[in-house]
């Protein structure tokens, strides 16, 4: 018997592609779920007992929202409660309560032939602003230690801390409230440049100084240093 020839259909490539058979495509669900969502913490200015002042009330501190919701340490929804005084946060199950302390935040400051050398921030809050070299404390830092890093990242000069110029609250700034810790200092090294959050650095005079301070703890502090009012 004779064998018949196989006939070659020339069939067209087909493009592959992630689109699915139509048997096989995952649908979009029909099911929905509507959850509740939790009301954002907000705290509002105080006045200086540490009360919630009323409506319209004015006070250095800003209106700030935290999103804190839950517990840290067991995702207990926080309430509202009244200790020490005052309305806090606190958990009901395990006794955590947020209590929105003040962070410190340490800088310097450095004269030379009357003028103060001051730093123009390079991102927001107030980016563009001019401020003393100054920031954040670590956890596992000193005053003098945060001071000596600080100066160093934000001006590339290395100093030693002489003693406290002063001590200010800082309640304009929207991030937290923050009391700053200002230093006498004593440039023993290093090159001045601006680095880490500073755009630009410079000496000023009373009468040059940027008009733009960019906090009122940083203004007081000027204020101090000329005896004049910035």
């Amino acid at each position: 018997m004779k064998r018949k020839e196989k006939i070659e259909i020339e069939r067209p490539k087909i493009r592959r592609s992630w689109d699915r058979n139509p048997a096989t495509r995952v649908h979009e669900p029909t099911k929905v779920y509507n959850r509740k969502k939790e009301k954002t913490v907000v705290f509002k200015p105080e006045d200086e007992s540490g009360l919630h002042q009323p409506a319209g009330g004015e006070s250095d501190s800003v209106a700030m929202e935290k999103r804190y919701r839950y517990c840290p340490y067991c995702a207990t929804p926080l309430e509202e409660k009244f200790s020490d005084d005052r309305h806090r946060w606190a958990c009901p199950d395990c006794d955590f309560v947020w209590y929105n302390n003040p962070v410190p935040a340490c800088g310097g400051v450095i004269l030379k032939e009357g003028k103060v050398l001051l730093v123009k921030r390079k991102y927001e809050p107030r980016k563009g602003g001019w401020t003393l070299p100054a920031g954040f404390m670590e956890n596992d830092e000193s005053p003098e230690d945060c001071t000596k890093r600080e100066l160093e990242e934000e001006t590339g000069l290395k100093v030693e801390v002489k003693d406290i110029f002063g001590v200010y609250e800082a309640g304009d700034d929207p991030r937290t409230k923050v009391v700053l810790i200002l230093h006498n200092v004593e440039v023993v090294g290093g090159e001045l440049k601006p680095g880490d959050d500073a755009s630009d650095i410079g000496f000023f005079s009373h009468q040059k100084l940027p008009a733009n301070i960019a906090f009122k703890a940083h203004r007081r502090a000027l204020s101090k240093l000329f005896g004049r009012p910035v």
